[in-house]
């Protein structure tokens, strides 16, 4: 039967999407799975698979299997350029470790001007060091250039001094791969250095070449766009007309994400399909006058033809992001087809374009852009086979347009329904009022503001004066339509946070909408039946996930602690029996507009475990590498409770803490009025230091350090101590205080192991049988060696989040289990006076 149907051509009736769905089968697999085992075994797979399939060709028989076997080795072989141990090139590894380095390079791309820095990426790469030979390794590196900066632009060559610096990962469960998201872009290592040390070099013997011509054409009219108005709306014309999202503030960027309209922002299919209607409709206008064309019937085909060099030209000019990469091969393969006088068929031309994409550069599938184009696209071609009839409109002009105005509104509510499951799994957000703002700003930004700003960077090279007043048109009406935007943002129903779907969930929320559609508006009862059928599995398998999710967050007996890696500073995360959940700091910078620690890994790590509701946040003490990550989770989630000294700090981060607890309302004793010592659903939370007055328990001891809160959570006979940042002063009240209350088998390094802290009088208390060091390698010389030695000779298991990531504690009937993100399994079962 299969053979038959091979034979009749109805399984590769339309190839390439069995073909695609193998060689990404074969990308995903090669990013998941152990790299040289698989990638040698892919070689062997596409060989045997080569041999079959040309056999195969050459007797003229069908071939269903081996194609698919090819190209998902293909697949495998394809992104093994970007994985472990192919990167980083193996020249980079003398590098790193070899104190500062001469660095010459060339700017690729260009230069993004930061609060206080500027960065940019540098390629043709010639470096040495004071004894070593001169290398050239191949890829790229990311520059950080920090105060006074000569001006730069891409093709430029300098020469610094630096040290390299591998890019490191916070190592939490379910996190962002900072590292391979580098690695994706061909970039292998960091260098920061003053911008006064950055000079000028020879020119490499490398022509830059027409791409940096083209970057250097987009500074221009960034510029243009600039001068006309330096606002919001001179920035998000800048991201229309060139790509150049930098500007945009993050405020700005979140408004456009609460009302459901950030795809405005991004060169796409919207933005391509303008230009190529323009330009199309103008090049049929200009070759009909000539009468030989129009007798000939070549008019159409080579008005389709002249329209590819403008498309191309302005994809060129907005970066060639992957949507516009997208665009432009469907609109190149649309055009194609009207000159060949060839049937469109548009499932097989995305298929094109996304076998296009991940051909040239197959990291582009693990790309949010990549994933959230074609979902829209696929969501918008399902849709218009599922509502859309062939054959013509309504003859009444006023039917005519208002059935245009809904299928406009059709359209928008399957980009938004196709987008929703994967905008929930990467950005935990959704919106309400997508459709309708989507309705109002696309007719306005789509059809006016980007015509008139492409129009203006086209004529930009010939006439900068008319280019000019195209822009401040252009500018003009974007003010009115950003106001908008600001206002459905700022509505209580315009966007909602959500939990973050797992990968199995979102497949299942994808089922269901194509279920549903086929069951509703499928054309046959066959097709409603089969849909209906098909709906069973994924019923079963969400009933199964919704009964997983509800015993990991509400019926569990066991206590769960999880030590998140956020770098220089401590946040822990307490699961107690039965859901009730505590956040033990909150990690943070000096500076959360650099890098926000709640909104970058608390929130993302809380909303992929189903949280949405802290009963109760403990801050030890308020110095912000403990205090700055808890805002914005103060702010985003529900808080029960807050418990801390009530010692104040002189920080911004100190007095918006403040205010946000204001705001809320969310209660805050006073120390002394909080209940020292509680059961929590079986478990015992204690307060051990200072109680019950913070700064008369402090008194003996100066700084915030030595007035941290000293807690201990202990279920059944297993016990874990937090003593924030305390100090040697400290420690020796906490033994007085407490004494064998101290005890714990597991302790959080006190001060993240420095000098100044674990004394020998406290671990003699303590008696830790595993410490974990919240840290980050090099910054502040922590932990001490020192220190390290001082738990080494007590035979006590060291575990450090900046090198085994987040340690993730659980403790069932008596028994303690530790694992942590950077090794499979670290598994001790720990009984007092025993290790195993």
């Amino acid at each position: 039967m299969a053979g038959r149907e091979l034979q009749d051509g109805h399984f590769y009736r339309l190839p390439l999407i069995p073909l695609l769905f193998a060689f990404m089968a074969g990308l995903i697999a090669g990013r998941l799975s152990d790299l040289p085992f698989l990638f040698t075994g892919a070689w062997v797979a596409a060989a045997a698979a080569g041999f079959d399939l040309t056999r195969r060709v050459i007797c003229h028989k069908p071939a269903l299997f081996c194609p698919l076997l090819l190209f998902f080795a293909l697949g495998v072989i394809s992104i093994a350029a970007w994985q472990t141990p192919f990167f980083p090139p193996p020249e980079t590894k003398p590098l790193f470790d070899s104190g500062y380095m001469k660095i010459c390079g060339t700017i690729t791309g260009p230069p993004r001007m930061e609060a206080f820095r500027t960065r940019c990426v540098l390629d043709q790469l010639e470096i040495s060091g004071k004894k070593s030979a001169l290398y050239q390794p191949a890829g790229r590196i990311q520059a950080a250039f920090y105060g006074k900066t000569p001006k730069l632009s891409p093709g430029d060559r300098v020469r610094f001094r630096s040290l390299i610096r591998p890019f490191h990962n916070f190592n939490n469960p379910g996190g962002f791969d900072y590292r391979q998201y580098m690695a994706d872009q061909n970039i292998w290592a960091a260098v920061y250095t003053s911008g006064k040390r950055v000079k000028e070099a020879p020119p490499s013997a490398q022509k830059p070449g027409f791409q940096n011509q083209i970057h250097r054409l987009r500074i221009r009219l960034d510029k243009t766009v600039s001068s006309i108005g330096a606002d919001d709306a001179g920035a998000v014309l800048s991201a229309l007309v060139v790509g150049k999202r930098h500007r945009i503030s993050p405020e700005l960027q979140k408004s456009f994400n609460r009302a459901g309209v950030s795809h405005l922002l991004a060169i796409s299919g919207l933005h391509m399909g303008i230009i190529s209607v323009c330009a199309f409709m103008v090049f049929k206008w200009m070759i009909s006058r000539f009468r030989i064309f129009l007798y000939t019937g070549l008019a159409f085909k080579l008005a389709a033809m002249l329209t590819l060099v403008p498309v191309i030209c302005y994809a060129m000019l907005s970066g060639f992001s992957p949507s516009t990469q997208r665009a432009v091969v469907m609109i190149a393969i649309f055009l194609t087809a009207i000159a060949r006088a060839a049937p469109y068929h548009r499932v097989n031309t995305l298929a094109v374009a996304a076998f296009v994409i991940c051909t040239i550069h197959p990291p582009s599938i693990f790309s949010v852009s990549f994933q959230l184009s074609f979902a829209a696209v696929s969501a918008i071609f399902y849709g218009i086979y599922l509502f859309f009839k062939p054959g013509g409109g309504p003859e009444k002009k006023s039917l005519r347009v208002i059935g245009r105005i809904k299928n406009f509104m059709l359209i928008s509510v399957f980009a938004i329904a196709g987008t929703l499951p994967l905008v929930m799994h990467h950005f935990q957000q959704a919106t309400f009022l997508g459709v309708i703002a989507n309705l109002i700003l696309v007719p306005w930004i789509g059809f006016m503001v980007v015509p008139l700003g492409l129009a203006g960077a086209m004529i930009f090279p010939v006439s900068g004066t008319l280019a000019v007043w195209l822009l401040a048109c252009a500018h003009w009406l974007l003010g009115p339509a950003i106001s908008l935007i600001k206002m459905m943002s700022d509505s209580p129903v315009g966007a909602f946070e959500t939990f973050s779907p797992t990968v199995p969930e979102v497949i299942c929320a994808y089922g269901l909408l194509a279920g549903l559609g086929l069951i509703w508006r499928g054309k046959t009862t066959g097709i409603r039946k089969f849909a209906a059928i098909g709906l069973v599995p994924v019923f079963l398998v969400s009933a199964a996930d919704a009964g997983y999710w509800m015993h990991k967050r509400l019926w569990h007996s066991d206590l769960r602690v999880t030590v998140l890696d956020v770098g220089q500073g401590h946040a822990s995360l307490v699961e107690f029996p039965k859901g009730y959940t505590m956040l033990i700091d909150g990690g943070g910078f000096s500076d959360n507009s650099l890098f926000d620690v709640g909104a970058r890994i608390l929130a993302p790590y809380l909303r992929q475990r189903k949280i949405g509701t802290i009963d109760t946040v403990v801050l030890s003490h308020p110095d912000s590498d403990h205090l700055n990550g808890l805002l914005y989770i103060l702010n985003h989630f529900q808080v029960h409770e807050i418990i801390s000294t009530h010692i104040r700090a002189d920080t911004s981060g100190y007095k918006k803490f403040q205010e946000i607890i204001n705001k809320k309302q969310i209660p805050h004793p006073r120390l002394d009025h909080v209940n020292a010592a509680r059961k929590i659903n079986g478990a015992r939370f204690e307060i051990l230091f200072p109680h019950p007055d913070a700064e008369i328990a402090c008194a003996p001891c100066s700084g915030a350090n030595n007035c941290a809160l000293v807690v201990r959570i202990r279920y059944h006979d297993k016990a874990i101590l937090f003593p924030g940042d305390i100090e040697a002063c400290a420690e020796g009240l906490v033994v007085q205080q407490a004494g064998e209350k101290a005890e714990a088998d597991i302790l959080i390094a006190p001060h993240h192991g420095s000098k100044t802290s674990s004394t020998s009088g406290f671990l003699d208390v303590v008696d830790p049988k595993t410490i974990i060091i919240p840290v980050r390698e090099g910054r502040y010389q922590m932990p001490s060696q020192s220190v390290l030695d001082r738990y080494k000779k007590r035979n006590i298991k060291i575990l450090r989040t900046d090198r085994q990531g987040a340690a993730r504690i659980r403790i069932h009937e008596g028994t303690l289990e530790i694992r942590t993100k950077q090794k499979p399994r670290f598994n001790q079962m720990l009984n007092r006076g025993h290790n195993y």
